[in-house]
């Protein structure tokens, strides 16, 4: 019999430039999981890193790109900046196992 390993996402997003990424990635670490209890955000993520140079056109773009790099066995969490006509902000991203 195969087993097979589902992955789920934990996302925030925050303004701003990357400093205040990390400074609410601080914060959100010490908040509750509504949907997990005894769970606190990004938990067991050490720190939170800039996925690359590269500002996103859109959220989409920039959350298929971020699943697809996010590691669950990773000790840190991923961020993307997305800049369109309306907004400027960060999509911060983990993935763990189930």
């Amino acid at each position: 019999m195969e087993s097979t390993t589902k992955v789920h996402y934990e996302t925030s997003v925050c303004g701003g430039d990357f400093k205040n990424v990390l400074e609410c990635f601080k914060r959100w670490k010490r908040e509750p999981l509504v949907f997990r209890p005894g769970q606190n955000m990004f938990e067991g993520k050490e720190e939170v890193r800039r996925v690359s140079e590269r500002v996103f056109g859109n959220g989409e773009l920039a959350q298929n790109t971020l699943m697809e790099m996010c590691d669950p066995c990773a000790p840190y969490a991923l961020a993307a900046e997305i800049r369109d006509d309306e907004r400027d902000m960060w999509l911060v991203m983990a993935a763990y196992a189930d």
